[in-house]
């Protein structure tokens, strides 16, 4: 699929990340996970969306580190 995003559904987004679906639906309704909806309104989830999502964690988990660091 060059040039093309590639879509998940809730369970493999999941997987994709590691984590429950249920916290992955969770995240896409506080506006935290991008989402987009099929026209029966199921999830999908790009790949290159929840690749954006774990670096800004990682970023975040990071900066909170060197905070705590800074503090001690």
């Amino acid at each position: 699929m060059e040039g093309r995003t590639r879509l998940l559904n809730v369970g493999q987004a999941a997987a994709y990340l590691g984590v429950s679906a249920a916290s992955l639906r969770k995240w896409s309704n506080q506006g935290l996970v991008p989402v987009y909806r099929t026209p029966g309104g199921q999830r999908r989830f790009s790949t290159d969306d929840l690749d954006e999502f774990m670096r800004s964690m990682r970023q975040t988990s990071a900066d909170r580190r060197r905070a705590a660091s800074t503090r001690g």
